[in-house]
């Protein structure tokens, strides 16, 4: 069985990237197909997995995986109150993901194929520096939790991982920590490459949660769930220390 794959982003030229390294790695160029797209457009998604089906016919798996990650104290910065921007944030974070739930899920049933949301430990536990981040990936561990329990409900042949995901350690993030210690345990933190592989065997052993890295699962929950003030003590402690050490470094 070939490998046949839809990439989806906003950036035509990273995408183009990511076709070449493909190709270059044995892919057939025309199993590779790239559509640029903003996920802001809710109504939209549709046609993202509409193209997929008219370039191969079928639909095996569906791996959503965008977001805008943002960060800053809500009360300190005026722009993340205002409602249009709040709810664009929820558009991309939320409502385009259900949709494309939604608009593939039949075709997955054909295929008795597999979801993955990426979602985020913040979705379980509170950060103040993140609010309408944590407040969209909660939003989304509460619909994609019930929906597995609607597709076990109806006996449905997909299956669907949520992943809690900590911090991974991309390069983006290795530029925002350059200048000192991040707000999260060091421990707590994983590679890109170790997340990939995580997600790749999730594919096949189809687990209701991927939680990644294990010890931000481990740690944060029972932190959250059993002693919710040092949490927040702690969450304070270290997302203030950060934010004075990047105002002494500007």
């Amino acid at each position: 069985m070939e490998l046949k794959l839809a990439l989806v982003a906003r950036s035509q030229n990273k995408l183009e990237n990511v076709r070449e390294e493909l190709i270059r790695r044995g892919t057939p160029a025309e199993n590779v197909l790239v559509i640029s797209f903003d996920f802001s457009n809710v109504t939209g998604s549709k046609e993202v997995v509409e193209q997929t089906l008219r370039k191969f016919g079928s639909l095996d798996y569906l791996v959503s995986n965008h977001a805008i990650l943002l960060s800053g104290p809500i009360l300190a910065l005026p722009e993340l109150q205002d409602p249009d921007y709040i709810e664009k944030i929820f558009r991309i974070n939320l409502f385009s993901h259900i949709q494309l739930a939604v608009h593939a899920l039949p075709h997955l049933e054909k295929q008795n194929g597999h979801m993955f949301f990426t979602s985020s430990i913040l979705g379980e536990i509170p950060m103040f520096s993140a609010s309408l981040y944590s407040s969209t990936k909660h939003a989304m561990n509460g619909f994609f939790y019930s929906l597995q329990q609607e597709l076990l409900a109806r006996e449905s042949p997909v299956s669907l991982t949520v992943g809690a995901f900590g911090l991974i350690w991309t390069k983006q993030v290795d530029e925002l920590f350059a200048d000192g210690p991040t707000f999260f345990y060091d421990w707590t933190k994983g590679s890109v490459e170790d997340c990939a592989r995580g997600m790749a065997e999730a594919y096949v052993t189809r687990p209701q949660t991927l939680t990644f890295s294990r010890l931000t699962g481990l740690t944060y929950r029972p932190l959250w769930y059993f002693v919710p003030n040092f949490l927040h003590e702690e969450m304070i402690r270290k997302i203030m220390a950060f934010m004075s050490k990047g105002a002494e470094n500007k």
